[in-house]
């Protein structure tokens, strides 16, 4: 059967089949890339599909879905809604005092006072509030036309017996089969940490975030089973590196996947190259994103940001500007300055001869010749090298008072820089390198560090941004331009609970409960419980952690516990990546004046750079002094000189 992983970016979106189908007479693995459609990212998921049917052969989607076994989604889909603030209107209770602090400092409470939740939406209730107060404090809200209401009380972590009186009361109110009924929700059941703001920020982004995420997955699904009969579930891509059935997911359980998922690649593919240090580098037609990895490990926070937003709960280091290869170039004050704003898809760099005219980074990268005109999407558009020169030379040429040429340079130059600018503030937060203003205090600091570079624009950067931050060694990969659907089609089904305890004995009881959790929910998406692997971690107030696989028992060690963490993962066929077909010297000329290879040519023998390397979608860089060792699965170390 066949597994379909696919990945939505906010301007690619990138599809990886792998496995057998015998009645459509295909086996092995394959990438497929369409342009995301923002309006409805449901129709470059079904495009994904298509593409994947005609790459097989099949007479149809319900002949291709007939061999698929499986379908992982992930997706920028809650991002964007943070980032571009377009959710519902937001109503929330909380405990009278609280309304304009939500148990923070004023300046956190303002990360989500006006972004999230407008003032006037927001009402207390005294401890002793009588049901009718409680109703009338509901009444207000709604009169005020919020969409989704939250109960973040205090101490509810506690005790949560008076949140979900508030919800039963609004329920029995306002039920379900009435029109006006609106959604509400206890924090304490998004979150099991004691501090109150944190649980309260947490519930408001699941509930800002939480109806695009829904309407758009089961619609997908709806598609797939209504349409065309398909028997399976499409798994949802989460923050940890695993996937979950859409009814076991929560909207805050999926923003950042997409990327993450390319962070869980990098890990694995660390583990096997025995990297201690890397920083992984992603980035796609919009964003620019840096993650870390140690020892094998996603580095990850007990307390960190989410689009400015504080949150003191575990995630993953993941830093992101916004710069791609859409990016806006100009030129000023005798610089040049790239973005914020982004020519997403449509219209698109100037190259794309879709009728923008900005000039952008993918217009530079045209015109200097590291991407090859007719080969984008796999062939299906060919780029306008005049119109990106044009836009070039307008933008940033002409206020410079310098060729096209030179101009498309000093853009990547900048893109370099502030990337690998990202990249090393990224390494001082894990304590590998230091800052002194905008620079490194010592450039040689990081020459041990190894830079993962992926994305549809990535590997154009990775010895780039390595030479400016003083690392020796990068590394790009066969499916980099789709790593993140590569980290999906590695994944597992995976949840993680958590409960903060104060005690031994409280360790053990929330073990217990959140193992009984665990097993009713894989039970609840149809999975074999029994079959389930459980990873307890237990982290102690003076901040250590200790592991053990199956009990919570094995965790515990001297200290007093303040969290108990428990991953539980049910395991799904996996990837297994074969060796490319090799044919030939690779050596097809040169491009822009650096010689050029096929990256099947290339595969198995090695490289010295400056060189360029075609993959049909996709192209690598390796600079001056860099050697590109190509091994045989087409996966490449770059070392420099």
């Amino acid at each position: 059967m066949l597994n379909i992983d696919i990945d939505t970016g906010g301007t690619m979106t990138d599809g990886l089949v792998s496995g057998d189908a015998p009645r459509i007479g295909f086996s092995g693995v394959f990438s497929v890339k369409v342009e995301t459609t923002p309006h409805d990212v449901t129709i470059s998921f079904l495009e994904v599909l298509e593409a994947a049917r005609a790459h097989v052969g099949a007479a149809g989607l319900r002949d291709l879905l007939d061999d698929v076994a499986l379908i992982r989604w992930s997706s920028t889909i809650t991002s964007n809604v943070l980032a571009q603030k377009t959710g519902p209107k937001l109503g929330l209770l909380v405990s009278a005092g609280h309304e304009g602090d939500l148990y923070t400092s004023a300046d956190e409470a303002s990360t989500v006072l006006g972004p999230l939740i407008a003032p006037e939406n927001i009402t207390g209730i005294s401890d002793d509030a009588s049901d009718d107060e409680v109703r009338t404090a509901v009444k207000g809200l709604f009169d005020n036309g919020i969409r989704r209401i939250n109960i973040s009380l205090k101490g509810a972590f506690e005790d949560n017996s008076r949140e979900r009186k508030v919800v039963a009361m609004i329920d029995a109110q306002y039920p379900d089969h009435f029109l006006g009924s609106i959604p509400a929700l206890p924090a304490s059941e998004i979150l099991l940490r004691p501090d109150d703001s944190t649980r309260t920020f947490v519930s408001l982004i699941n509930a800002y975030v939480h109806p695009s995420l829904a309407t758009t997955l089961y619609k997908a699904e709806e598609v797939l089973k209504q349409e065309h009969s398909w028997r399976g579930n499409v798994l949802v891509g989460h923050i940890n590196g695993g996937v979950a059935r859409i009814g076991k997911t929560t909207a805050f359980d999926t923003i950042e996947s997409g990327p993450l998922f390319g962070t869980h690649a990098s890990a694995a593919q660390a583990t096997a190259g025995g990297d201690a240090k890397v920083l992984a580098l992603d980035v796609g037609g919009t964003t620019a994103k840096v993650s870390a990895v140690e020892d094998g490990r996603v580095v990850d926070r007990d307390e960190g940001n989410l689009f400015g937003i504080p949150v003191r709960t575990n995630l993953p280091l993941l830093r992101s500007i916004a710069l791609g290869g859409g990016s806006v170039a100009r030129a000023a004050d005798g610089t040049v300055t790239l973005g914020p704003d982004s020519m997403g898809a449509a219209p698109g760099p100037a190259c794309y001869g879709l009728g923008g005219r900005n000039a952008t980074v993918t217009d530079a990268f045209v015109l200097l010749g590291y991407l090859a005109p007719d080969a984008f999407l796999d062939g299906r558009r060919t780029l306008d090298v005049d119109a990106a020169e044009d836009a070039i030379e307008r933008a940033v040429g002409t206020p410079l008072g310098i060729p096209a040429e030179d101009a498309a340079r000093r853009i990547v130059d900048t893109a370099y820089d502030m990337v690998a600018e990202l990249a090393r503030e990224t390494a001082a937060e894990m304590g590998w390198t230091q800052l002194d203003g905008a620079a490194s205090q010592a450039p040689g600091d990081l020459a041990d560090t190894a830079i993962y570079a992926f994305g549809g624009n990535g590997p154009l950067f990775a010895t780039g941004v390595a030479d400016r931050l003083g690392a020796r060694s990068a590394r790009l990969f066969g499916f980099g331009h789709v790593l993140s659907a590569y980290g999906s089609a590695i994944s597992d089904v995976v949840h993680v609970y958590e409960s903060a305890v104060n005690s031994d004995d409280a360790a053990r009881d929330a073990g217990r409960t959140l193992a009984e959790e665990a097993r009713r929910d894989l039970a609840g998406e149809g999975f074999d419980a029994d079959r389930a692997e459980l990873h307890y971690e237990v982290r102690y107030s003076d901040g250590g952690r200790s592991t053990s696989e199956g009990s919570v028992d094995g965790a515990l060690a001297s200290g007093t516990p303040s969290l108990v963490r428990l991953t539980a993962s049910y395991t799904l066929p996996s990837l297994q990546q074969a060796s490319v077909a090799t044919g030939g010297s690779g050596s097809v000329g040169e491009r822009g004046g650096i010689p050029t290879h096929t990256w099947s040519g290339a595969a198995g023998s090695s490289v010295t750079g400056p060189a360029l390397i075609d993959g049909g979608s996709f192209t690598w860089l390796a600079g001056p002094g860099w050697q590109l060792d190509v091994d045989a699965r087409g996966d490449a170390v770059a070392r420099k000189g």
